[in-house]
């Protein structure tokens, strides 16, 4: 497993940061290790579909960076996520894609 060190800032003020594991076999899924937000929430092994829309906002950090940043979101209360309404809140994003016609 090779991991780099994200960290996605989104313009409406939530952020996140993660471990991706760069040796995932499935190009169309990301495979994050951990997923933090300072909103208060932490989802751990979290299998991603590709979003060209957090890649805009993503960036490298440092693993010294990461863990920074994770400490401090530690002593704000970070709680345990419910990855269960991540993947139901994805799926619907897909099918809205899905749903949206192309363009030609």
């Amino acid at each position: 497993m090779k991991l780099v060190y994200l960290k996605t800032d989104f313009p409406n003020g939530r952020s996140h940061i993660l471990m991706r594991n760069t040796e995932s076999q499935t190009p169309e899924l990301n495979h994050f290790v951990l997923v933090l937000t300072n909103r208060g929430t932490l989802w751990v092994d979290v299998f991603w579909p590709y979003d060209d829309e957090s890649e805009r906002y993503t960036r490298r950090i440092s693993e010294q960076q990461f863990w920074q940043t994770f400490r401090e979101w530690r002593l704000n209360g970070v709680q345990l996520g419910d990855t269960e309404q991540v993947a139901a809140v994805l799926a619907r994003r897909q099918l809205n894609l899905k749903k949206q016609p192309i363009d030609a």
